[in-house]
């Protein structure tokens, strides 16, 4: 019994029956799904070792970058991860995506990859620190009716979902991008955040616009151009 297959038999002693958990080979092929993620996609009896992100429905459309992600953890040997989404008949579901490289002790190399979700229902927590200065903003009663008075566009919209997960106008960029299929310029996303997303919520700065926006609720909001499937990594150098 090799490594991977020790460490997937010991899996089943500490299993969480809520956890969602895949163990993927080296190809990205699977070599083992938790409960948990057998019931959510349907595979309850179903034989998934000749399967892979391509056969989860809910993350169809990324299985190309799913692959690419794996293959990254598995050359740097270090954890990865990403805010990601799933489309679970079509209810958008936000998780925190962690790929930690499975390393046989022997060998010193990566045998496979373990991808582990967590579900996110507020991005706020994500941000290391709220700044006193949001206490100016409590006197304010209802969000909601604020938030209907700040007409972003779906690109700001974007760009602050992105900055309240404390990424800097790089990887803003870069996801932006990404996601668009665009060539922004870094200039850009920097004029946006300081010439219009500044003047729109009446702020000074960038950390009381982040924190006026979690104060208002866009921590819980989805951006209308991510109605698709994506995958955002955020423990990358910015």
């Amino acid at each position: 019994m090799n490594y991977l297959e020790q460490y997937i038999n010991a899996l089943d002693f500490v299993m969480l029956p809520e956890q969602k958990t895949i163990i993927v080979h080296p190809d990205s092929q699977f070599a083992y799904l938790s409960p948990a993620i057998r019931e959510d996609y349907g595979l309850i009896n179903t034989d998934f070792r000749s399967s892979s992100y391509a056969d989860l429905p809910p993350i169809k459309q990324i299985a190309p970058s799913c692959e690419l992600e794996d293959q990254e953890c598995i050359k740097t040997l270090q954890v990865q991860q990403y805010i990601t989404s799933q489309n679970h008949l079509g209810e958008i579901k936000l998780y925190l995506k962690q790929k930690t490289p499975l390393i046989d002790p022997i060998k010193g190399v990566a045998v496979g990859v373990r991808v582990d979700f967590f579900p996110i229902y507020s991005l706020g927590h994500f941000k290391p620190y709220i700044n006193s200065h949001i206490a100016k903003f409590d006197q304010r009663i209802n969000a909601a009716n604020d938030r209907q008075l700040i007409q972003l566009t779906e690109m700001e919209e974007l760009i602050l979902f992105l900055l309240i997960l404390y990424a800097k106008p790089k990887t803003v960029t870069l996801h932006l991008n990404a996601l668009l299929g665009k060539d922004v310029a870094i200039s850009t996303v920097r004029n946006m955040i300081h010439q219009q997303l500044l003047r729109k919520f009446e702020v000074i700065n960038t950390d009381e616009l982040i924190d006026k926006a979690i104060f208002l609720g866009y921590d819980t909001i989805l951006p209308r151009i991510m109605i698709e499937q994506f995958s955002i990594q955020i423990n990358i150098k910015n």
